[in-house]
């Protein structure tokens, strides 16, 4: 399809030209008025740095064509702007030939769903009812593609249809308070990755500070993430089985015995990065190396003991927050690298923990990631876990394999796009000397790792020696507990010459 086989129509109730009005007046003034903002450039760069290759885009109350359908176009995307302001459209044209720009009411736009990669509307809402605005909103999300990205800014405040001051023009208003704009986002169908509050000193005569209001938003769908051999086995399960248990008591009782060889390429992944979060801090065993790596670490954990063990770390480096993966006590874009090793199966809703995860890096970050750990699909622990443990205790069985897709399709569809799945090889070894030894140690080790308390812990014990005597009969002292690592980065931004 090409920039040049689309018409648009204008509203034919009148309401057009009289918004129209004070635009066809202001021409290029409100291109030096309000043509650089930062706020909307950095706009423009997030979506540049996520658009496939020869986007379509459309622009909404698209001005002089400056900045935005003139960055866009120059980065080779296919750009429709349209505006209800003739004299702003013939400035567009003029301006930005690489783009097409028609004369337009969004209202009037025709049902076209789905064909939109982005669709970005820097302020042009403002002039309309209610009703409208929140139709139109709808609209917008149904001509997205899927996994199409929708950028918007407004002036929010509590207003409709109030006559108001601007520019040295008389404009009839309409707007939301700020928290209104995220739902009806939500409520149309996508998914709000970030969302910004700003103010503006417009250099204007008589104008005096305005609060302006950025959202960045995605619809679900986009390319599926491909069925991969290190999220396997196939078919997955359809729902979460829920969370495992995890006692510190349990948890010391099998570390020592981890010959652990996935927490040295998490690290390598960190060398660019300076600030690091790690969720779900455990023992403090990768937070130190980070730590020791970097120089600082910032870690959140769920548990009060662990969190108060931690605290000797400080002087590493290591500063520890109490909080949940599925809660991140972080505000927006504040870190530029998510650390999350083999903590989605302890928690409530894995789901609402990568979406936390995306929430909290900063996209504009040239090294943005979010690395994830969670068990190979042939890894011995968890299957000796669901072969023995989950029917003596009537659980469901584990699928890291589903835990780890499940992240992935969550950080694709808030733009980290770029997903690789590498294994990392991790043992727990028992020494002693000789294989009825290993597999009593083990039995008892596993069995309170998995279900320190448990009335049936004895039962469990005695289930899993068969299985262990035969596993360490071979000669060998380790068990397998094999991890794949996750790493999503945000896709590479295109470059042009």
């Amino acid at each position: 399809m090409t920039t040049h086989d689309v018409t648009f129509p204008l509203q034919g109730d009148g309401s057009t030209e009289q918004a129209a009005q004070p635009f066809d007046i202001l021409g290029k003034t409100y291109e030096d008025t309000y043509g650089h903002l930062p706020e909307q450039l950095t706009a423009i760069e997030w979506l540049l740095a996520r658009l496939p290759a020869g986007a379509k885009v459309m622009d909404i109350g698209c001005g002089t064509g400056r900045p935005t359908a003139e960055r866009i176009a120059a980065a080779g995307h296919r750009v429709t702007g349209c505006d209800i302001s003739r004299t702003m459209v013939e400035l567009a044209r003029t301006q930005v030939p690489a783009a097409r720009f028609e004369l337009a009411d969004v209202r009037a736009l025709p049902e076209n769903p789905a064909q939109w990669d982005a669709i970005t509307a820097f302020f042009p809402l403002l002039q309309m009812p209610r009703a409208d605005l929140d139709a139109t909103l709808r609209r917008i999300a149904s001509w997205l593609a899927p996994g199409g990205m929708f950028v918007f800014s407004t002036v929010p405040f509590d207003i409709e249809e109030q006559e108001i001051q601007w520019m040295g023009q008389t404009i009839r208003a309409t707007s939301y308070p700020a928290e209104a704009y995220g739902r009806l986002l939500r409520e149309a169908g996508l998914t709000v990755v970030h969302e910004q509050l700003s103010v503006f000193h417009p250099d204007f005569p008589g104008m005096g500070a305005e609060e302006h209001l950025f959202l960045y938003a995605r619809k679900a769908g986009g390319p599926a993430i491909a069925p991969h051999a290190l999220a396997g086995p196939y078919p997955h399960p359809e729902t979460y089985r829920g969370p495992h248990e995890l006692s510190e008591q349990g948890w010391l009782g099998l570390e020592a015995r981890f010959e652990r060889h996935d927490i040295t390429p998490v690290v390598e992944t960190l060398t660019a990065n300076t600030r690091v979060l790690d969720v779900g801090g455990g023992s403090g065993a990768v937070v130190r190396e980070i730590a020791a790596r970097l120089g600082s670490c910032t870690t959140v954990e769920p548990h009060a003991a662990r969190v108060e063990s931690m605290r000797e770390l400080a002087a590493a480096g290591v500063t520890v927050l109490p909080g949940r993966a599925e809660q991140l006590p972080l505000p927006d874009d504040s870190v530029d690298v998510v650390v999350a090793t083999w903590i989605l199966h302890y928690t409530d809703d894995p789901v609402a923990a990568a979406t936390e995860m995306a929430r909290v890096v900063d996209l504009a970050h040239p090294e943005a990631k979010i690395v994830i750990v969670q068990g190979a699909p042939d890894n011995e622990l968890i299957s000796l876990w669901n072969r023995i443990c989950a029917p003596l205790t009537g659980e469901a069985p584990d699928h890291q394999g589903y835990l780890l897709t499940r992240a992935a399709r969550v950080l694709a569809e808030r733009g980290f796009e770029d997903i690789s799945l590498t294994r990392a090889r991790v043992d727990v070894v028992f020494p002693e000397e000789d294989a009825e030894s290993r597999a009593r140690a083990a039995a008892e080790a596993l069995a309170d790792f998995w279900h320190t308390g448990h009335p049936r812990l004895a039962r469990l014990r005695e289930a899993l020696l068969p299985a262990l005597r035969v596993h360490f009969s071979t000669g060998t002292d380790r068990v397998n507990d094999d991890a794949v690592m996750l790493i999503a980065r945000p896709r590479a931004p295109r470059t042009t010459s």
